[in-house]
């Protein structure tokens, strides 16, 4: 189990020319969506990196920002500045343009655009940083899956003993009403009874009453919600045996009469709704 929030930052070895910087950060969201800020001569490898990010991540919104720094010891100095100046100096008199726009400002922002081409070196170095940012990424969804999985699983053994009591309760509510059913009628007519006419009312509301089909369904999803778990990319299915849970519980809360009961049912969907709230956060 993986939480869907989490931000990593890699740095790569100041090596080559360019030393890259990759940040990631993720998000809740239902499905995948990879938004990539990287400098444009980049885009070439806008799919190949979301291909990289989406080969680990299966769920949520995940941010990449990648930058780099210039670590050429010429890129700024007087000589290479003194050539661009020469060259839009140039350029700017072919035009018949003022020169006043040349600026330090501008040529050290033309040596930058001149200066964004990659070699095969750079661009690898640039992957291996991803991966790195990505790893520690995943460490950290891991980390948080865990506190998630710890939270919901205690509140699963909740939902277990509830679900135990209301099954109990429920057992002894046929018996009581069969009770107060004679009780009252004894009162009315003034002598016992036990005949056919009370056996059917009392088969009747315990056909109405019955919920054993529910309690069964319930403990299959928290069965299914234990297992599920375990797993990496749980968050659709975990999300559904949630949506499961809360349907039987409330057919539950229709079906019996007992007021010990529907205390109970409001106990298991007040945790239903916490679990809901922590299983939108895992992948």
């Amino acid at each position: 189990m993986r939480s869907m929030t989490a931000y990593a930052r890699a740095r790569s070895q100041e090596a080559l020319k360019a030393a890259w910087t990759v940040e990631l950060h993720s998000v809740n969201r239902k499905g995948l969506d990879i938004l990539v800020s990287s400098p444009p001569s980049l885009l070439f490898l806008d799919i190949e990196m979301r291909k990289i990010i989406g080969r680990s991540i299966h769920r949520g919104k995940v941010s990449v920002k990648i930058s780099y720094s210039n670590m050429k010891e010429e890129a700024f100095s007087i000589t290479a500045l003194k050539k661009q100046m020469r060259k839009y100096t140039k350029i700017a008199k072919e035009l018949h343009l003022s020169t006043d726009e040349i600026t330090l400002p501008f040529l050290l922002k033309q040596q930058d655009l001149d200066d964004e081409t990659f070699s095969t070196k750079e661009i690898q170095q640039l992957k291996e940083t991803l991966n790195d940012a990505l790893k520690t990424l995943l460490k950290m969804k891991e980390t948080e899956g865990k506190a998630l999985h710890a939270d919901i699983s205690k509140r699963l053994k909740t939902l277990s003993g509830l679900i135990d009591a209301i099954e109990t309760e429920s057992e002894n509510s046929v018996a009581t009403y069969r009770e107060k059913l004679t009780q009252k009628l004894a009162e009315i007519l003034e002598r016992a009874l036990e005949d056919e006419r009370i056996l059917r009312e009392v088969a009747l509301f315990a056909e109405k009453a019955d919920i054993t089909e529910e309690i069964t369904r319930f403990r299959s999803h928290i069965q299914q919600f234990q297992s599920k778990g375990k797993e990496e990319s749980v968050g659709k299915t975990l999300e559904f045996l949630t949506q499961e849970m809360l349907r039987e519980i409330n057919t539950i809360s229709a079906k019996s009469p007992a007021l010990s009961v529907v205390k109970k049912a409001i106990e298991i969907k007040a945790e239903l709704e916490k679990i809901r709230e922590q299983v939108q956060n895992i992948e």
